[in-house]
């Protein structure tokens, strides 16, 4: 009598060893959409810091008037975050990053940024950005958000990057 493996055996087998390829096969898709998304993950957080660091630096500068300060406006307006939207279809309106770029700007305009001479915001070919600029008047704080992604259509759908600048400067003035 021969021993070896039966005909079951080998069909066992290979049905065992085909379920752990498929399994390791959709993995590999799954790895690299991963793998994107963290890559523009980084890449928004390093445009978030290229574009907050300037504006807080600016508005909690030592040598910005409280007269100034207290008379911020919120920027792009005073809808916030709906802004980017299209009143009409309610999706984001055509140009989102020249409206960030109107607001980053407009408010290192009004706080007379002279310390921050090369903050540029980021071209249109990295990521598609929005900004939002928060200052209810005579407050002390000024609250920022920012958004990033690749897919402009998707651009109210991602992570806020958020921080805050006090008021540094002469109250006096």
């Amino acid at each position: 009598m021969k021993r070896g493996f039966t005909l079951m055996e080998v069909n066992l087998a290979i049905l065992i060893m085909a379920g752990g390829i498929l399994a390791m096969v959709s993995l590999y898709s799954l790895g690299y959409r991963e793998n994107r998304q963290s890559r523009e993950d980084v890449l928004s957080a390093a445009l978030a810091d290229r574009v907050l660091s300037p504006l807080v630096m600016a508005a909690s500068s030592t040598n910005v008037a409280w007269s100034t300060f207290r008379q911020l406006k919120n920027y792009p307006g005073d809808q916030g975050w709906a802004e980017y939207f299209n009143n009409n279809t309610g999706i984001v309106t055509q140009d989102p990053h020249g409206k960030a770029q109107g607001a980053y700007s407009s408010f290192l305009g009004a706080v007379n940024a002279q310390d921050t001479p090369n903050a540029t915001f980021p071209n249109k070919d990295a990521l598609s950005c929005a900004l939002v600029i928060m200052h209810e008047q005579d407050s002390p704080v000024v609250r920022f958000g920012f958004r990033a992604t690749s897919k402009p259509g998707q651009l109210l759908s991602m992570p806020i990057f958020y921080t805050e600048a006090h008021f540094q400067g002469d109250p006096a003035k």
